[in-house]
């Protein structure tokens, strides 16, 4: 070890001197004790001289250097014995971690479930290694990194549980790789051969080869396929997988497939493969189109294709009950037919789509729409309505995250929406001020006031709402806006802004020329929004209308007309680093408790301070 030496940083003023002897003891065996006599160096008098520039005599400066020299020895002594101290901190680590592992051996012995049968072993492990987030396409996730799996993992805690795992096939039925090299390789084909003939669910990620391309080991037991995800290069997803499929005897249980590429192909390939059992299918990025139509998919996912493409593919199921688009590109819709899905009652659209791709579908008979632009993207939201006039529908459930809409908009949709009783409403978290399209939904649906007396403790949820600088993930900063934002006394009221959106007198004009109630059959909604308490206060209180207020009436009772039942506020984000969030939230549930005992089901979650 090095000499050490007081930092020059730092004053020796700082040091608080100890006026006691201090006994320091390295061995309690030997009873080896360290002294440092403080006193009798007398610090004080060397900290006044060093202070006051003091110069010694030479016989003195002879004695200041026998004192360095003391000083110097007595450092050099500590170092000695702070060496061989930390000499001796790894081996005592060394015996610690020795001492761990006979403990955890001890603990195992003694573990209860040591005692358990292996019938009871085989159905935890069963519920473990191939249960439903085994078999789920959705939580296929966590695989995690290349191929550690819990089959894997359980069979080599211990002999006794490696030669269990090994003995049953249903354990090697699920697994994944996220990898191609010949280790992934051989991986797989210990799953195939120890899950012996039961059906399998894989999942293959990050797939790509430079050498001449064969079919997967895996293809010679499509018969067995059950829940099927594959992720990779267009040429190994056909090369290895697909193409070897043709001519094969039908996949007859393969209930779920998932084909993810990460770029648009560049040509339509056709595969006349059948698919006699399949429920789910998931095409990223691949235009594919099939020999025959696929009468039992009902659950369908398209993403990262070509408008012309897309058309093509979505003739051939005719049965879709749930059905997921998102990313189409421009083409060309006059080279396909529409395409009417009669019997599709679930709709989700993931911006950015091609309008005119829009304009060729319908469904007649949907019930259930999600609108997703949560990457932000550039759209028109006109073809939306458009969508909706021409499927002639009747929508009960509307999802709308990260989708900014002008208010004219908002008022057209919501006018077309008569039917709809579940509103799901998640606000984009923007730094653009304009994003008002969940004021301007809590504007609309609040209807015109009922007879009766204004709730007492309403004003509890008023905070403060001076704007406060919020930050979310990204370092972005948001501001609460404040209830009386569009204060127009200082602007022109002549005209609408630059970006289109209406004016404030635009909007009276609309709200006094409202005449019918909008979405009259809500009962359930949903919001994720930053603090807006005193419209979410005036949509309450007229969404659950009171009958006129009298000695004899009951002030639970309710009348039939736009009756909200429940209502679930969250904050964009799970934590906030500013208290005013926490008050403004702790507020309204406070004011909404009056609600609550009207019969009102409330659930606000409240986001957590960052400490």
């Amino acid at each position: 070890m090095a000499s050490t030496y007081f930092p020059s940083s730092q004053s020796i003023a700082q040091i608080a001197w100890p006026s006691e002897r201090i006994s320091t003891r390295l061995c309690d065996k030997c009873n080896h004790l360290i002294y440092l006599d403080a006193p009798l160096l007398d610090f004080h008098t060397i900290l006044e001289r060093s202070r006051s520039g003091y110069n010694p005599t030479p016989s003195e400066r002879k004695a200041y250097l026998g004192m360095l020299d003391e000083a110097r020895y007595e450092i050099e002594r500590r170092e000695t014995e702070l060496r061989r101290l930390q000499e001796m901190i790894p081996r005592l680590e060394e015996q610690i971690q020795l001492l761990q592992a006979y403990e955890a051996g001890i603990k195992h012995i003694i573990s209860p479930i040591q005692s358990l049968p292996l019938e009871i072993l085989g159905v935890i492990f069963q519920y473990v290694c191939c249960g439903k987030d085994a078999t789920d396409i959705a939580n296929w996730c966590r695989f995690g990194s290349k191929n550690r799996l819990p089959t894997y993992d359980v069979s080599r805690v211990c002999i006794r549980w490696n030669k269990f795992v090994t003995s049953m096939p249903l354990l090697w039925t699920s697994f994944g790789s996220s990898s191609s090299s010949s280790v992934s390789d051989a991986f797989v084909q210990t799953f195939i051969e120890r899950s012996r003939s039961n059906l399998i669910d894989f999942n293959l990620s990050n797939h790509t080869s430079s050498r001449k391309y064969t079919p997967s080991p895996l293809v010679a037991h499509c018969n067995r396929w059950c829940h099927v995800s594959i992720a990779g290069s267009a040429s190994v997803i056909m090369n290895s997988f697909l193409l070897p499929l043709v001519n094969k005897e039908p996949l007859s249980n393969l209930l779920s497939l998932h084909l993810d590429h990460c770029n648009r192909p560049r040509q339509l390939v056709q595969l006349p493969i059948i698919f006699p059992s399949l429920k789910l299918l998931v095409i990223r990025g691949l235009s594919v189109i099939f020999g025959s139509p696929q009468y039992t998919v009902t659950t369908l996912r398209l993403s990262r294709v070509n408008c012309t493409n897309a058309l093509l593919f979505l003739h051939y199921f005719p049965n879709i009950e749930s059905i997921e688009l998102g990313h189409i590109s421009a083409g060309d819709p006059r080279k396909c037919a529409p395409v009417v899905f009669d019997k599709a009652r679930t709709l989700t659209l993931i911006f950015r789509l091609e309008n005119a791709f829009l304009a060729v579908i319908k469904f007649p008979h949907l019930t259930r729409l999600s609108l997703d632009n949560s990457r932000m993207k550039e759209f028109e939201f006109q073809p939306i309505l458009s969508l909706l006039d021409q499927s002639q529908c009747a929508l009960t459930s509307l999802s709308i995250k990260d989708v900014s809409i002008r208010y004219e908009e908002l008022l057209q949709l919501c006018r077309r929406l008569p039917s709809l009783t579940h509103l799901d409403v998640k606000e984009p978290i923007t730094i653009y001020r304009r994003a008002n399209t969940m004021r301007w939904i809590l504007e609309l649906l609040a209807t015109p006031r009922h007879p009766g007396l204004q709730p007492e403790g309403l004003h509890k949820a008023i905070v403060d709402e001076k704007p406060v600088s919020l930050s979310n993930d990204n370092n972005e900063n948001l501001e609460l806006e404040r209830e009386d934002e569009l204060d127009m006394g200082q602007q022109d009221h002549n005209a609408a802004d630059a970006d289109g959106y209406l004016s404030y007198y635009e909007k009276e004009d609309y709200n006094r020329n409202l005449r019918e109630l909008l979405l009259p059959q809500l009962v359930e909604l949903s919001l994720v929004l930053r603090p807006r308490n005193e419209l979410l206060l005036d949509l309450v209180h007229s969404r659950r209308p009171m009958l006129e207020y009298s000695p004899e009436s009951d002030p639970r009772t309710l009348t039939d007309r736009a009756c909200l039942r429940k209502l679930h506020i969250r904050y964009p984000q799970p934590h906030s680093r500013n208290p005013k969030v926490l008050e403004h939230f702790k507020a309204l549930q406070e004011s909404l408790r009056l609600f609550e005992e009207g019969g009102l089901e409330v659930e606000i979650e409240i986001p957590v301070l960052y400490s």
